[in-house]
């Protein structure tokens, strides 16, 4: 059974300090209690609509209100006052703030998968929320040794989600570190963020390489007369994409030398290869 109620604070100075027809006013005002049965997912919904009118709930503030029991309580021991625990140790590289339940989210997506709720409801019951703790300490543990140089580009990244993917890899902090630093010096990465994944992953996605403008298509474009070196066939520069001759993981640079225009087919092919 879920009971929501909505709260009114006034100052005992304040309230005094009113008139009588003031005071009857607030001490008679009306309260509507709400009381909502169902399953969890149907209290959650049913909470999300009726707090629409009140003040703005994040999605983790709507859950603690759905799934209350000992391991909540306990868990926002550790996750959700201001200078807990959590924050004390992991404030350099998470983003959000405790007291708005977002560093408790975090840790319960990254433990979970992102299934934050099932895990909620696992354990609502349990008489303390250990498991999560001794978890996000892991997390935070990892990091610190495999990535001892701190630079603010670690703050808000997915650290759970890599911790998840790599804690069993053999994974040497000096290695990390010089092919950390060249990258950051990499004029082409343009997400210093994504170096940290993409050192774990060597996933070219998270650098956000540097791409051509259109003023060195258009150059290039021209100075190939539209012809697509690899099937020499003419296309519109709109049937085209730039392509780097050699690849940013090979050297090659985002400039005039290094670009082609490929047909869009011949690129897939190329990219596949």
């Amino acid at each position: 059974m879920l009971v929501c109620r909505r709260q009114f604070f006034i100052k005992s100075s304040v309230f005094f300090n009113l008139e009588n027809d003031e005071q009857g006013q607030i001490l008679n005002y009306e309260l509507f209690i709400y009381i909502c049965d169902g399953t969890d997912s149907e209290k959650l919904e049913w909470f999300k609509t009726i707090n629409i009118a009140g003040e703005k709930l994040s999605n983790q503030e709507l859950r603690n209100a759905v799934y209350t029991g000992p391991w909540l309580s306990s868990a926002k021991q550790k996750f959700s006052k201001t200078g807990c625990v959590a924050y004390k140790i992991g404030e350099k590289y998470m983003s959000g703030s405790p007291i708005r339940q977002e560093y408790l989210e975090t840790a319960i997506s990254w433990i979970n998968n992102g299934k934050i709720e099932e895990y909620m409801s696992i354990h609502q019951q349990d008489d303390n929320a250990d498991e999560l703790w001794q978890y996000f300490r892991a997390v935070i543990e990892w990091v610190e040794l495999k990535f001892p140089k701190y630079r603010r580009e670690m703050k808000g990244i997915a650290w759970g989600e890599l911790y998840n993917k790599c804690k069993d890899k053999s994974l040497d902090a000096k290695k990390l570190e010089a092919e950390l630093e060249k990258l950051m010096m990499d004029d082409e990465v343009t997400n210093k963020k994504g170096v940290y994944p993409y050192v774990l992953s060597h996933d070219e996605r998270h650098l956000n390489l540097r791409a051509f403008s259109d003023s060195q298509k258009r150059k290039t474009y021209e100075k190939q007369k539209g012809i697509c070196p690899m099937c020499k066939e003419h296309f519109e520069i709109e049937q085209m994409e730039a392509d780097h001759i050699t690849p940013w993981s090979q050297g090659g640079k985002t400039n005039d030398e290094n670009c082609q225009m490929l047909c869009k087919e011949c690129n897939r092919r190329k990219s596949d290869k």
